[in-house]
């Protein structure tokens, strides 16, 4: 996979209509600062006379914060599906503050979001309480079930969060590393952001998601190759 080729492509996109993903990812922007500013820890310095340090207490505000940071959560996995729709040239450039809220559009989508990662996070902690690097390859291997259960909604088919995360688990055998790579290779854009405070994440995270979203492409287009070559082989051979 020339993953190389998959960035620009989605840089391409990104550019030729940046102010679609610009408006499309502005919801999520406003929900990480919010979550952001509302989940910092709080101190309380109303200690005693004598006290030398400072107590750090839990708010209702952070609570708030945290709820927020659920929903943001949720939202930029329904932009995703949205990148996918552009990477497979299925998207119209119209109504962003709608496509924003695709999460909410359709309940199998809302529903399969939350259990399946409710699913990946019980399975990689138990992964992680063997050692790290198990629960790391774990997570890759699961990082595509999100869009493989969307596609199947999508298609009708009757899916279960599990198959979901079984077949992301197939799909990704051979592929782990080169997600992981390709993960690295967004270190010095993430630098970036957080040297310009954040501003930078308006064109990185669009970018970031995109990317992605190419790769799973890429990804179902070499199964789905695969899958007739080795159909036309039985044909031949029958």
């Amino acid at each position: 996979m020339d993953r190389k080729a998959l960035k620009l492509d989605s840089k391409s996109l990104l550019n030729a209509h940046f102010k679609f993903f610009f408006l499309l990812f502005l919801p999520v922007f406003i929900l990480e600062f919010i979550a952001g500013y509302m989940s910092a820890p709080k101190t309380d310095y109303s200690v005693e006379l004598n006290a030398t340090t400072a107590t750090p207490v839990w708010t209702g505000q952070q609570t708030f914060g945290t709820v927020v940071s659920i929903l943001s959560a949720l939202i930029t996995i329904g932009v995703a599906f949205i990148c996918i729709d552009a990477m497979r040239q299925k998207l119209t450039y119209e109504k962003p503050f709608s496509k924003s809220m695709t999460i909410f559009d359709n309940v199998d989508y809302f529903l399969g979001a939350i259990i399946i990662y409710i699913i990946q996070a019980i399975f990689v902690f138990l992964w992680m309480l063997l050692l790290i690097i198990p629960g790391i390859i774990k997570s890759l291997a699961y990082s595509q079930s999100y869009y493989i259960y969307r596609d199947a909604v999508d298609h009708g088919e009757k899916i279960s969060y599990l198959d979901a995360i079984t077949r992301s688990r197939k799909l990704m055998d051979g592929h782990k590393w080169e997600y992981f790579v390709m993960s690295l290779s967004f270190i010095g854009w993430g630098l970036l952001v957080l040297v310009t405070l954040g501003i930078a994440a308006i064109w990185v995270q669009p970018y970031m998601s995109l990317s992605f979203a190419n790769f799973y492409r890429e990804l179902v287009d070499e199964q789905n190759a695969q899958t007739l070559s080795a159909a036309d082989n039985i044909n031949q051979a029958s």
